[in-house]
């Protein structure tokens, strides 16, 4: 199985972006692709068209737009420090999700990862 492309919403941090990048995903930060402030259904709609996965911690924007707009995948935490805290742990949770499920299996769902998350560290 290929790693599938993974995009970071504009508030997530550039270590949770190299750690994923040295688990070999190909990752990029919204801020880097689209600018600063970029809509986020423009961002959903992006990532559907091009099979690549969303990781945010904004549920509240982004959750509406899971029943509204085709997307590869939206991976969402709600913990905002922990891409920052522990940017590997979150790094594995991302690995098992895919990992459990699949690449196409991720598509139009969403995956919390403070609960796969918490598995590993309870």
């Amino acid at each position: 199985m290929t790693d599938p492309d993974v995009l970071l919403d504009e508030h997530v941090g550039r270590v949770f972006e190299r750690v994923l990048a040295e688990r070999g995903y190909e990752v990029q930060q919204a801020k880097d692709r689209f600018g600063e402030e970029t809509e986020d259904p423009t961002l959903v709609r992006w990532c559907g068209e091009n099979g690549v996965i969303l990781v945010t911690n904004n549920a509240k924007d982004f959750e509406p737009l899971h029943e509204d707009i085709e997307h590869a995948g939206l991976f969402l935490y709600r913990e905002q420090s922990l891409p920052d805290d522990d940017p590997e742990g979150l790094a594995r949770a991302v690995d098992e999700v895919v990992s459990q499920y699949g690449y196409r299996a991720l598509t139009d769902e969403i995956a919390e990862l403070d609960e796969w998350y918490e598995l590993f560290h309870e």
